[in-house]
């Protein structure tokens, strides 16, 4: 008996799956039982629960999550009906799923922990560019001006057409691209 020595060129691929507000949780569970490849990756973030903040692990594509699919073999179509799930992402008239570029997911995994938590390199120092990730101040970017041993950070944002310096936990704080 001979074994072919021809490697059958993989035809799987990442796709974008965009969930229902919050349920990220919920559509991963559920495509995982559905026996389907899943993956997203998380970031910490602080959450206001009253007047107590408790640090959580969130997805850090909020609203969206990634699949491992082979267009041509699997049932894929049933992903768009799943509980938690809003569609598959795809552009155009086409109405199949639009890929993601080779390599994207691919690189977002090598930088995850097991649990699929983002390993951002910690150490920010005065003057790198960096995005508050939650919070008051979410989603705007400064300037980091100084780091205290005590787990706080000075950032100077733009607020108002001048530098104003922040004071914020560093945990939700992430060097920006």
């Amino acid at each position: 008996m001979q074994v072919s020595s021809q490697i059958e060129p993989r035809s799987s691929r990442w796709f974008a799956v965009q969930t229902r507000a919050q349920c990220e949780d919920l559509a991963l569970r559920h495509m995982r039982n559905q026996n389907f490849s899943t993956f997203c990756p998380m970031v910490r973030a602080m959450r206001k629960l009253g007047r107590h903040s408790m640090e959580c692990l969130q997805s850090f594509f909020r609203g969206y999550i990634f699949v491992e699919l082979d267009l041509e073999r699997q049932q894929w179509r049933s992903i768009n009906g799943t509980i938690g799930v809003a569609r598959l992402v795809s552009f155009g008239a086409n109405s199949r799923p639009t890929p993601l570029p080779i390599g994207l997911v691919e690189q977002l995994k090598g930088l995850c922990e097991p649990d699929d938590e983002l390993a951002f390199d910690d150490r920010l120092l005065p003057g790198d560019h960096v995005r508050v990730m939650s919070g008051l101040f979410a989603e705007l970017c400064g300037v980091l001006q100084s780091a205290s041993n005590h787990e706080r950070v000075t950032i100077l944002l733009n607020i108002l057409s001048r530098e104003t310096p922040v004071e914020l936990s560093a945990a939700v704080v992430a060097r920006a691209a």
